[in-house]
């Protein structure tokens, strides 16, 4: 297979998977060449992505009876309160509101589940500057050797600093573990820590849904959500 910044760190997404993945999530998943990956290592995987070319693409090429493409905002979409083992967003994260983002894959992220962030940041200390530099003869060493695979999907400069993304995380992602790579990224790997779930806590999954939400959902969770039974989303 052909390389990119971003192919380069699907190896390293795919070894944080958790044993017995039940769900896991691709957000932003673009063509799906990630997406098909987690297909052996998850029951159900999801990939989730507002572009519709890429969608259409990814739809093609990957089908599989445990994969489901989603077009929307993983910010607004419809996914169940605390569901999924495995969450995995590569070169994602500066296209979307860094706190919202990461307080919507908190909150998606079931007990004992593990998120996985492979991001781009804003080039603006010496440091960043060195490791760039460092990063552009390997880079087009690799390319030559191995050919460059298009990233198919559309392109943004990041906006936060490794700063910024660090202090957010530490605050909204307490434990995790945030650090610089090479090609311009760094990777974030949180784990949610297992707790027995109150009586409260299980009635955000209604609370964390609108409305409008609420009245679109069945009397039965939809085929995403895990309980499979009443669930507390409705009325």
């Amino acid at each position: 297979m052909s390389w990119n910044h971003n192919v380069h760190y699907h190896d390293f997404a795919l070894g944080e998977v958790p044993p017995r993945c039940q769900w896991a999530l691709d957000v932003g998943c673009g063509r799906g060449a990630l997406t098909r990956k987690l297909a052996p290592l998850s029951d159900e995987v999801i990939g989730i992505d507002s572009d519709h070319g890429c969608l259409d693409q990814a739809r093609t090429t990957h089908g599989g009876t445990n994969l489901t493409f989603l077009e929307g905002d993983v910010l607004t979409e419809s996914l169940p309160f605390q569901n999924f083992d495995f969450i995995v967003a590569v070169a994602t994260l500066h296209h979307l509101p860094l706190r919202r983002a990461l307080e919507r894959f908190r909150d998606l992220l079931r007990p004992g589940g593990v998120l996985v962030i492979v991001g781009l940041y804003k080039i603006a200390t010496p440091i960043d500057y060195a490791y760039s530099a460092t990063a552009m003869p390997i880079s087009m060493a690799i390319r030559f050797l191995r050919g460059e695979e298009a990233v198919g999907a559309p392109l943004q400069d990041p906006r936060e600093t490794l700063a910024t993304i660090r202090r957010e995380s530490a605050v909204l992602l307490p434990g995790s573990v945030l650090r610089r790579r090479l090609f311009f990224r760094y990777s974030l790997v949180w784990r949610r820590l297992i707790r027995p779930l109150s009586q409260a806590s299980s009635g955000q999954h209604a609370k964390g849904l609108g409305a409008k939400e609420k009245s679109a959902r069945p009397a039965v969770c939809s085929v995403y959500c895990r309980q499979g039974v009443q669930c507390a989303a409705v009325p």
